[in-house]
């Protein structure tokens, strides 16, 4: 596990597993233009999981303590799936992450679920 150095992050050089500057501008694009289309008064779902979801907000945050940058999708589901109980509508905020395949939100490829209309 590595050592944890207080703000290593202001030295610009991602370590192997976090996202090149490059990639997070194009997440930082996307969020700005899921926000704009709401803002706009489009509606923007995504699927994560067999669940669909209406999409608040996009968000970011970067922890002032340690540096660690946090990107999500604030959301109301709208559909559950098929094989859960109906429940009524609730928030959820899903998580944005960095793996080797680019940007997941709970396993789930973001740019996939952001195509569908």
């Amino acid at each position: 596990m590595p050592q944890y150095e207080p703000e290593a992050w202001r030295d610009g050089r991602p370590s192997n597993d976090e996202p090149s500057s490059r990639e997070q501008c194009r997440l930082l694009d996307l969020l700005g233009r899921i926000n704009y289309r709401i803002l706009s008064g489009n509606r923007v779902y995504v699927e994560v999981g067999g669940v669909v979801y209406k999409t608040v907000y996009g968000g970011y945050w970067r922890s002032v303590f340690t540096g660690i940058e946090h990107y999500l999708l604030h959301c109301e589901q709208v559909s559950a799936a098929v094989w859960k109980e109906e429940e009524k509508l609730t928030a959820v905020d899903l998580p944005i992450a960095y793996s080797n395949g680019g940007w997941t939100t709970s396993g789930h490829s973001l740019s996939f679920i952001l195509n569908r209309e």
